[in-house]
């Protein structure tokens, strides 16, 4: 089994890979959700999404610094990720894939998959989530990025997003910065090293985790290219969920 690391496209960029249902109400307990997701959950054909993965393959191929994935996106800010289960089955197919604390998620590269046509649901009742891509910058096993790698990955997302198709929508825009992105509530350790200086705190806020600003608020390190010291590199002690890109 090959795995499907090369995924859809950004989701600032990318409209969803199956049309949106109209929302309905909350229900009361996480319980409950689960009882009418196996009734009518949100699902997209295997082969589709093997389609778009193909399709959108190339445009990270030769771009090391950044990744992509298929996402599970909440149609409201306030609906919550955690939890999240992909199941696919076809007639002669049947695995679950892991998804991340951001909705994220790799298929396997699954030839039965495709040729059954598999189906891939979500636990999650129709209507509340759908399908979508992410684009996003590698995090580092080291929590060490310098400041000369952050923006060669800025610049690698930004390119990969106009070759794929959005070159207007992105018209004038540059890298600005990125954003490290943490669990609401946290209180991760990310730091500033410069040289012989000490390093230094850098603080997070509550914010949107990516430019789209359609899910809910996270703590999020926003690191500012101009605010940069020759030479400088950020140490993310604590692992971060993601990291994402500022433009203007």
């Amino acid at each position: 089994m090959k795995t499907l690391t090369k995924l859809l496209l950004l989701a600032a960029c990318l409209p969803a890979l199956a049309p949106a249902a109209a929302p309905v109400a909350d229900t009361d307990t996480i319980t409950t959700v689960e009882v009418n997701a196996q009734r009518d959950p949100e699902w997209i054909g295997y082969r589709r999404a093997y389609k778009a993965a193909a399709f959108f393959g190339p445009f990270v191929r030769t771009r090391p610094l950044i990744q992509a994935h298929l996402q599970v996106r909440p149609l409201r800010p306030d609906l919550p990720l955690d939890g999240l289960r992909l199941s696919v089955a076809g007639a002669r197919t049947r695995f679950e894939v892991p998804v991340d604390a951001m909705g994220r998620a790799v298929l396997p590269m699954e030839k039965q998959a495709y040729e059954d046509d598999a189906v891939i649901t979500l636990n999650r009742q129709k209507g509340n989530y759908y399908f979508s891509g992410r684009y996003s910058i590698r995090e580092r096993d080291d929590g060490l990025y310098d400041a000369s790698l952050l923006r060669e990955a800025c610049e690698q997302l930004l390119a990969a997003q106009r070759a794929s198709g959005y070159r207007m929508r992105l018209l004038g825009k540059q890298c600005a910065g990125v954003t490290i992105v943490y669990p609401a509530g946290s209180t991760p350790e990310v730091a500033l090293e410069s040289g012989a200086e000490a390093p230094r705190a850098l603080a997070p806020q509550a914010a949107h985790p990516f430019e789209d600003g359609s899910m809910g608020l996270y703590q999020v390190v926003t690191v500012r290219f101009a605010d940069l010291p020759a030479g400088a590199r950020v140490n993310a002690v604590t692992r971060p969920l993601a990291i994402g890109t500022v433009y203007e």
